[in-house]
């Protein structure tokens, strides 16, 4: 089996005042809001869906040259969103807020919650998905019509390979290959922040906190599905990966909740990275190894179709 990450450095070699507006390999894109965009999720070089604060839900079909406002007919800030088929989607936020389309979004319908603060959401299909936040882990076979409490651990992430197998963090990591039937405690993880599997082996999950001591900040690698994990060459908070294909990554790396940070990508499967531009961001999806949006504070979107360089 190939090992994908053996090794984490991070070159700062960039302005520290790089302009949002002259980001290097990304280009800003006007969202029409000033509302902070927490999530975002596309199915394909066109067709996305971002959220944020104050129950903000934009849609492009264009890539990002134009983004619709959509009324999600709440006033609760979302934070994530799962962007299942083009016309299909879940949302989740505050307050247990749970949202689902299946019309483009020109509709969204709040759907009954088992739990409060939700912070990720994750389909596999049309009917199959999980909810994660403060409360534990929720489980829906159904489209999100009825949710089934799978776990009470406080979770931040959620991620799934197939059906059966996936993987949730927070306070701790747990692996479930039975479809969160049962929940496999695997390591402490005090303040997981990205979570990513490429498949039922090799994943990475990182650490966002802002404390001062060594063993703060950081990311970790698997190849073993989680019974065993690396941490990279770097002590600093890691804020969300995702990795497009098995060699190309990217990361949000570095600063607090307010200041800017920056997008990291390595492209030799974790084992280096190097620093890209500064941007206040959140959020990033990749539908391929170089097409990517990424969403931040003050409703911010840049999108880059040359993997931001």
């Amino acid at each position: 089996m190939r090992v994908l990450a053996c090794g984490f450095t991070l070159s700062l070699a960039l302005p520290a005042l790089l302009s949002e507006s002259l980001a290097q390999g990304w280009i800003r894109q006007e969202s029409g809001t000033r509302e902070s965009l927490n999530g975002v999720s596309f199915l394909d070089a066109d067709t996305g869906t971002v959220v944020g604060d104050r129950g903000t839900i934009l849609r492009t079909v264009d890539g990002g040259e134009t983004w619709v406002p959509q009324d999600s007919g709440t006033a609760n800030n979302l934070y994530r969103v799962s962007l299942i088929d083009p016309d299909t989607a879940t949302v989740v936020g505050a307050s247990g807020t749970i949202l689902r389309t299946t019309d483009a979004g020109e509709t969204w319908v709040l759907q009954d919650s088992v739990m409060s603060n939700l912070s990720d959401v994750y389909f596999v299909d049309r009917d199959t998905g999980w909810m994660a936040g403060i409360s534990g882990i929720a489980h829906t076979s159904d489209g999100g019509e009825t949710w089934i409490r799978q776990d009470s651990t406080n979770s931040t992430r959620i991620f799934f390979v197939d059906a059966k197998t996936g993987w949730a963090s927070g306070v701790s990591l747990r692996h479930t290959t039975d479809g969160g039937e049962t929940w496999i405690y695997q390591r402490q993880d005090p303040l997981s922040a990205g979570l990513y599997f490429l498949d039922s082996k090799t994943g990475f999950t990182s650490d966002g906190h802002l404390g001062a001591e060594r063993d703060y900040g950081g990311i970790y690698s698997t190849v073993d599905g989680g019974e065993t994990w690396t941490r990279q060459d770097w002590r600093q908070p890691v804020w969300n990966i995702v990795f497009p294909d098995a060699m190309v990554g990217y990361a949000i790396t570095g600063g607090g909740l307010s200041s800017p940070r920056r997008v990291a990508r390595t492209t030799d499967g974790g084992q280096t990275w190097h620093a890209q531009a500064q941007m206040s961001v959140w959020a990033l999806s990749f539908v391929d190894a170089n097409v990517g949006t990424a969403v931040g504070v003050s409703g911010l979107i840049f999108h880059t179709t040359t993997g931001g360089e």
